[in-house]
């Protein structure tokens, strides 16, 4: 159809300043009406002399069909007629728990990641018949109002973002596009298969919808895009209840959520872990993380794992959701020379970074070690040494944390607490320009 081409270059004009335009190209239909809008409207941008970004496409091949070799051939010479650089990525689909279409979609996700650097842009073909099938099975799936506002228009994707210029746009529009510029595409047989969910609501349960509602599509289009508005409001009223209730390191204050209704806990702690990990959680879930860490004693530190090796952990009443930097495989080095004028990277503990106008200034050539029991520390300004240990304890920082705390040494004598404290003769006198510590822990932001 004609108004599919001023359709999408209305869609892509605020991305006409990203440097690479990457296209998921899968061979389909959706993917294959996708790259010919795209091969026109760069080349209707080169007869106008009009800058553009770079078009490259990007196909996974799952090796879940005999096929699946053949199809990324045909794929790469495709694009080839229309002179895009084609990237293939081969990944391999395993997993138990859940099915074979979600693991393929995160491995396909995950390959998209990688590819995109800064600022790139990740076009996807969905159109508004996937959305309609999204909304559907989410809901048979009982999601709430994150889960039903089902695939968003756009949404940030790694270093770069991803959009769906065709959301709004029925199947049929691209298969009458399809036919008008005798295109031709790739029928994988799977998406037959009604043994998956997908296609079952496609081929048996949809047809029957649009019987009695033909414009069941743009219903569901509407009160996804409805649940968006609603999760996005909600979203702003929480994350104001969090900015009041976190610290200055991030954990949630578990006494002043405590005193909150049950339904607002939830919702906080669900936003709280989705800041902090990008983690969302089932309903069953986040029922367990709130009874382990509001209805346990002060005095205890439970704990609970998530996926992808992030933690939750209370102390001091205060919930940390982080990855597990004190149970990396590899030992804590004895020792390490730093000499401040270039960020120091301490393989799965974090960094260090030093900047001129602070207040430390090293006597000797600076040294990096751990806590091995037994350290003292005469703070600056302060009359006597004390032990390390109860300064940990006095700034009240977590167990899980100390051990991997780095102390800075100068000719063998401990002269700064990570970025916490400066110890008695390694702080700057009055007039005098010393270094600024910073120390950033390999945990999630």
């Amino acid at each position: 159809m004609a108004e599919l081409l001023p359709l999408i270059t209305k869609s892509l004009a605020p991305y006409l300043d990203r440097r690479v335009w990457w296209l998921a190209f899968s061979g389909g239909l959706d993917s294959q009406v996708l790259l010919h809008l795209v091969w026109r409207l760069r080349e209707d941008a080169r007869s106008s002399n009009t800058p553009f970004p770079e078009i490259r496409a990007i196909h996974v091949n799952h090796q879940l069909q005999a096929a699946s070799a053949a199809w990324a051939v045909q794929c790469e010479q495709q694009c080839a007629v229309y002179h895009i650089p084609f990237t293939l990525k081969v990944v391999t689909v395993s997993g138990r728990r859940r099915g074979v279409e979600d693991l393929a979609r995160d491995a396909r996700y995950r390959e998209f990641e990688t590819a995109l650097d800064s600022g790139d842009l990740l076009l996807l073909a969905h159109h508004l018949d996937d959305q309609a099938e999204t909304l559907l099975l989410r809901l048979l799936r009982g999601a709430g109002v994150n889960g039903l506002a089902a695939m968003p228009a756009s949404r940030a994707l790694g270093a770069g973002e991803l959009c769906r210029p065709l959301l709004a746009t029925p199947r049929a529009a691209l298969e009458a596009y399809a036919a008008a510029q005798q295109l031709t595409w790739l029928d994988d047989p799977s998406n037959f298969d009604t043994h998956y969910r997908r296609n079952f609501l496609r081929q048996r349960v949809l047809p029957l919808f649009a019987q009695h509602w033909p414009d069941y599509r743009q219903s569901f289009g509407r009160a996804a895009a409805l649940q968006a508005e609603a999760a996005q409001l909600l979203h702003g009223y929480i994350n104001q209840d969090l900015a009041g209730m976190c610290a200055d390191d991030g954990s949630l204050d578990l006494r002043a959520l405590a005193l909150l209704p049950d339904i607002r806990q939830r919702a906080i702690l669900r936003q709280f872990i989705i800041n902090r990990s990008e983690l969302a959680l089932s309903s069953a879930q986040l029922e367990t993380i709130a009874a382990q860490f509001l209805q346990s004693s002060a005095d205890r530190q439970p704990a609970f794992r998530l996926a992808a090796g992030v933690l939750l952990r209370a102390y001091n009443q205060h919930l940390f959701c982080e990855t597990a930097v004190a149970e990396t495989s590899s030992p804590l080095p004895s020792e390490l020379a730093w000499d401040l004028n270039s960020e120091l990277l301490i393989p799965g503990v974090g960094r260090l970074v030093a900047t001129r106008g602070g207040v430390f200034v090293p006597t000797e050539p600076v040294l990096i070690r751990f806590r091995q029991g037994g350290e003292r520390c005469r703070l600056a300004g302060h009359a006597h040494h004390r032990p390390l240990k109860k300064l940990l304890q006095e700034w009240r920082l977590p167990p899980w944390q100390r051990e991997v705390l780095p102390l800075i040494y100068c000719g063998g004598e401990l002269a700064a607490v990570a970025d916490l404290a400066v110890c008695d003769g390694f702080s700057a006198a009055v007039g005098e320009e010393g270094w600024k510590i910073r120390w950033v822990p390999e945990a999630l932001t």
